[in-house]
C-alpha cells in the first residue's frame, strides 16, 4: 500500500480525469470501447472536418460527395501538405534532437486552439493544459445542420487556419472573426481538425470547468473543453484541456481560487509562442510568476517571458535561431536577448516560429531549471 500511494495521488491530481484506468486502456481494447463508446462518431466527424478519407459506411458520405466538399478537401489537402513540408516535419525532426525528456505535463498559455504545435513539439505528454480568450464552443454537429450551413462552416475552418498553416501562428483578431460558437469553425472544431490531421484517435470530448469554487460560487466563470485521445491502439491515453480565460492580472485578481489551484501545480514544460509579449507587461505579473515558479522547463520564442527574468543561477539556457522584432513591436526589443542570441545561438531554426514568419528569422529559448531549484510539487 505504501508504494501505491504516489500513483493514487497523481491520478487524483489529473485535471478533470475520471479515474486511474490509463494503463489498462493501453492494453485492453474492449475496455477502451466500453469506456469511450462515442469515439467512432467523434473520429468520423473529425475526419469530415479535416477533409480526410472517411470510414466505410460513414454518416457523412452524402455530404462528402458534394462538389462544395470536394473543393474544400482539395484546398485543405494542398494547404496541409505545404504545412507538413515546410514546418511540421521539420519541427518533429528538430524536436527529436533538441527536446529530450519531455515529462508528463505541458502548460501552454496564450495557445488558442493550437493543439497542433503542442503535440508536434511534445507528442508523448500525458496532459496538455491550454489557455486562450476564445470560447471553446460546442461539439460540432454537422449532421444536424443544413448542407448550406455545413459548407459555410467548413469555409470558416479554412479561413481560421489560413495563417497558422502558412506562418505557424494564429492572429488574435483573425481568431475573433473566424471562430464562431455555433459553427463547425469554433475552437473545438479546429482542435478536432488538428488532432485528426496529426493522426490522433479521439476517444472523448466534453465540456469542463476548473475544479475550484470562487467566493461567489461561479467556479471562476471559466469554460473549457477536454479532449481524450491517443496515437492509436495500444498507446497511452492523453488529455488536452483548453480553458477560455483572461489571464491578465485584473482578471485573475477576481479568480483567487483558480490562481491558487495553478500555483499548487508544476508543469514538466511550459510552452509559449506568438504570445504578443504580454508576459513582459506589468499587468501580466501573476501569470509570469506562475510560469517561472512552476515550470521545470520552458520552451518559448521571444514573445513570452522576457530574457531578463531568467536567472542563470536557476536556469540552464540554450538558444536557437535568430532574433528580430517586427516594427509594430519595436518597443519590446530586448538588447540582452539580441546579444546572447548573436553570441550563443545553436544556429538557425529549420521551421517558422512566432513572429519571425520564416525559419531564417525565428527563434526559440529552451530553459531547464537546475536540479537544486526544481519544483517538486504535484503536476498539472
Amino acid at each position: 500500500m505504501k508504494h501505491a500511494l504516489p500513483g493514487l495521488i497523481l491520478c487524483l491530481l489529473i485535471f478533470a480525469a475520471p479515474g486511474c484506468r490509463e494503463h489498462s486502456l493501453e492494453t485492453d481494447e474492449k475496455l477502451v470501447r466500453s469506456t469511450y463508446p462515442n469515439s467512432g462518431a467523434l473520429n468520423d466527424t473529425a475526419a469530415f472536418i479535416a477533409g480526410l478519407p472517411l470510414a466505410e459506411g460513414s454518416s457523412y458520405s452524402d455530404l462528402a460527395a458534394a462538389p462544395e466538399y470536394l473543393a474544400y478537401r482539395k484546398r485543405i489537402d494542398a494547404t496541409w501538405d505545404r504545412y507538413v513540408r515546410n514546418n511540421l516535419r521539420k519541427i518533429e525532426d528538430w524536436r527529436a534532437e533538441n527536446l529530450e525528456g519531455e515529462g508528463d505535463a505541458v502548460f501552454y498559455p496564450f495557445s488558442g486552439p493550437d493543439i497542433l504545435n503542442a503535440v508536434a513539439f511534445f507528442p508523448d505528454a500525458r496532459e496538455y493544459v491550454m489557455m486562450g480568450l476564445e470560447s471553446p464552443g460546442a461539439l460540432p454537429a454537422p449532421l444536424s445542420m443544413s448542407p448550406q450551413r455545413v459548407y459555410e462552416g467548413l469555409s470558416g475552418v479554412r479561413n481560421a487556419l489560413r495563417t497558422l498553416l502558412l506562418l505557424n501562428l494564429f492572429r488574435t483578431l483573425e481568431m475573433q472573426a473566424d471562430l464562431r460558437d455555433g459553427s463547425i469553425s469554433n475552437t473545438t472544431g479546429i482542435m478536432m481538425f488538428f488532432l485528426a490531421r496529426a493522426g490522433r484517435e479521439i476517444l472523448d470530448i466534453k465540456a469542463v470547468t476548473p475544479p475550484v469554487s470562487e467566493p461567489e460560487g461561479n467556479r471562476a466563470g471559466i469554460r473549457g473543453v477536454e479532449f481524450v485521445f491517443r496515437k492509436g491502439p495500444g498507446t497511452p491515453v492523453q488529455r488536452a484541456i483548453y480553458l477560455s480565460v483572461d489571464i491578465s492580472d485584473a482578471s485573475l485578481k477576481a479568480k483567487p481560487k483558480f490562481v491558487e489551484y495553478l500555483r499548487e501545480k508544476s508543469a514538466a514544460t511550459s510552452f509559449m509562442k506568438s504570445a504578443s509579449y504580454l508576459l513582459g507587461y506589468d499587468n501580466f505579473k501573476t501569470m509570469r510568476s506562475i510560469v517561472m515558479e512552476n515550470s521545470r522547463r520552458i520552451v518559448q520564442d521571444d514573445t513570452a517571458v522576457p530574457f531578463k527574468h531568467f536567472d542563470r543561477k536557476e536556469w540552464d539556457i540554450t538558444l536557437y535561431g535568430r532574433y528580430r522584432v517586427l516594427e509594430m513591436f519595436k518597443a519590446r526589443f530586448q538588447p540582452d536577448l539580441d546579444r546572447e542570441i548573436k553570441r550563443a545561438s545553436k544556429g538557425p531554426l529549420p521551421f517558422a516560429c512566432g513572429y519571425g514568419f520564416i525559419p531564417e528569422k525565428s527563434n526559440l529559448l529552451v530553459a531547464r531549471r537546475r536540479a537544486a531549484q526544481s519544483n517538486t510539487g504535484p503536476r498539472l
